[in-house]
């Protein structure tokens, strides 16, 4: 039985002139009933390796109403130029590091259990890419990051 998955790519193929003045929202595949659910909650895959912009929307799209995420931790080898802090709709959010977790980013909010995603990286083709965020939003138990990614033609090797 298949398992549906939340999917946040929101942009639209031709977006008009007042659209075109937004940024696009991020790729983001969620699983289903999200958070606490195993090695992962979902996947993510950004534009590109700006810690500050990509991190911005990513909180942006994952912020619920009535809900504030209070600090993003990353695995650092990922990004360029790390702040210590990002500005999210007006609030401050701790940026930090995620120990012992490659390729991953942890979202915490008010909830209990931070909102954990595979970070699939900006220079990864599109069909390799997609296939990473569908198997991350129903890989969800016992998969690793390293292994969602080789297993998508998606190099893990570090710098």
């Amino acid at each position: 039985m298949a398992r549906e998955t939340t999917q946040l790519d929101l942009a639209p193929a031709t977006p008009s002139s007042a659209e075109s003045a937004m940024p696009p929202a991020p790729r983001l595949r969620l699983a289903p009933g999200r958070a606490g659910r195993g090695v992962m909650d979902g996947g993510w895959w950004p534009r590109s390796r700006n810690t500050t912009a990509e991190l911005t929307e990513l909180v942006t799209a994952l912020t619920e109403p009535g809900d504030t995420v209070t600090r993003v931790n990353i695995d650092f080898d990922d990004w360029d130029a790390i702040p210590l802090r990002i500005t999210v709709r007006e609030r401050e959010v701790r940026v930090g590091w995620l120990a012992h977790r490659e390729h991953m980013v942890a979202v915490t909010s008010g909830r209990a259990t931070p909102i954990l995603l595979l970070v699939i990286p900006p220079g990864a083709t599109p069909p390799s890419a997609e296939a990473a965020l569908a198997r991350s939003a129903v890989e969800t138990g016992a998969a690793m990051p390293q292994e969602i990614l080789a297993s998508c033609d998606i190099s893990t090797r570090r710098g």
